[in-house]
């Protein structure tokens, strides 16, 4: 196990200020802003929108990147679509291919010990953020990289396990509410 900054294991990068790029005859782009990033680590919800075509390369996703909301909550994902372009207050993770697993390094920077140092770095306004510079910082713990993969993969499943499980909930909830107000609109009658 070695102890290790993202800034020695990772490009770093913040995402696009789009907003300077905006051109009504430019091309569409599928952008990921501060909500297309969710808790659960999923990645959805771009913002459709006309850019100018001289983006670089580099705010472009690859699949292997992991993303981070730079203002608090501090949410993170991996990517695996290429080609969207990736908003400003989100920093773009790079990982120095074949040493670091996306999705475990992903998972990691969810942990309880990552986001008590971004608490601890972050800014004391209202709503807490960090700069690219201190993302760089952070320390992580980080097993070989065959021992990356196996939590990784682990990782996953247990998440995709939990959507799962959150979609099961939503539906009873809402089939609850559909009794109830099948109920209450017989009895209005």
């Amino acid at each position: 196990m070695q102890k290790l900054k993202l800034g020695d294991i990772a490009n770093v990068y913040s995402g696009l200020s789009y907003r300077r790029y905006l051109d009504e005859n430019g091309i569409t782009c599928s952008v990921i802003v501060q909500r297309s990033i969710k808790s659960d680590g999923q990645l959805s919800d771009f913002e459709e929108l006309k850019l100018k075509d001289n983006i670089k390369d580099r705010f472009f996703s690859r699949p292997g990147d992991v993303l981070m909301k730079m203002p608090y909550p501090f949410d993170v994902v991996q990517v695996k679509t290429p080609g969207l372009v990736i908003s400003d207050r989100i920093a773009i993770i790079r990982l120095k291919k074949g040493y670091y697993h996306p999705s475990f390094i992903a998972h990691l920077l969810t942990n309880a010990h990552v986001k008590k140092q971004l608490h601890e770095i972050g800014s004391t306004e209202r709503i807490s953020h960090v700069s690219i510079k201190e993302i760089k910082e952070l320390e992580l713990n980080i097993p070989d990289i065959e021992t990356q993969i196996k939590y990784g993969d682990l990782l996953d499943t247990i998440n995709e396990k939990i959507i799962q499980d959150q979609k099961v909930v939503e539906y009873d909830r809402r089939l609850k509410e559909g009794i109830l107000n099948k109920i209450w609109d017989d009895c209005s009658d």
